[in-house]
């Protein structure tokens, strides 16, 4: 004997059964193309790394180009060292030592520090201070002192 819903309650679990089943065969569908797709990028990233490391060897091992003659090469002369005063500064020796030389007008910093002397005198302070020895330098106004540790 038939019930008279029997037909409509196996239609909708027969509906609800093919539905689960196309979301699992999806699901592995997806998972499958994932795990394609994984591989096929680990490859492409291993062929572009050993492309990437070989050309990299052959720059280093190609031959070497000379330098080109743009910039005048001025040779390193060792200066003494100059006896400390007394004081320590966190600026190496060879910074404070080193030589300086005039910038371009557009590569000079032009800071207004509230409170410092006028440029004026810091220029008539410097000129005075320093031997002249002919080669002109960039003084840059109120410069602080390095703090001590």
């Amino acid at each position: 004997m038939a019930a008279p819903g029997h037909d409509a309650l196996l239609i909708s679990l027969l509906a609800a059964c093919t539905a689960c089943i196309g979301y699992a065969v999806g699901r592995l569908h997806q998972w499958y193309r994932t795990g394609l797709d994984r591989d096929e990028a680990y490859r492409d990233g291993y062929e572009t790394a050993t492309r990437s490391v070989f050309s990299t060897a052959a720059r280093l091992i190609g031959p070497r180009r000379e330098a080109r003659g743009t910039a005048a090469v001025r040779s390193a002369t060792v200066a003494p060292a100059a006896p400390a005063d007394g004081g320590r500064h966190l600026v190496p020796d060879e910074l404070v030592q080193a030589a300086t030389y005039r910038l371009a007008p557009d590569r000079v910093a032009r800071a207004k520090v509230p409170g410092a002397a006028s440029a004026a005198a810091d220029d008539e302070a410097a000129d005075a201070a320093s031997g002249d020895d002919g080669q002109e330098t960039t003084r840059l106004r109120s410069v602080p002192r390095p703090r001590s540790s």
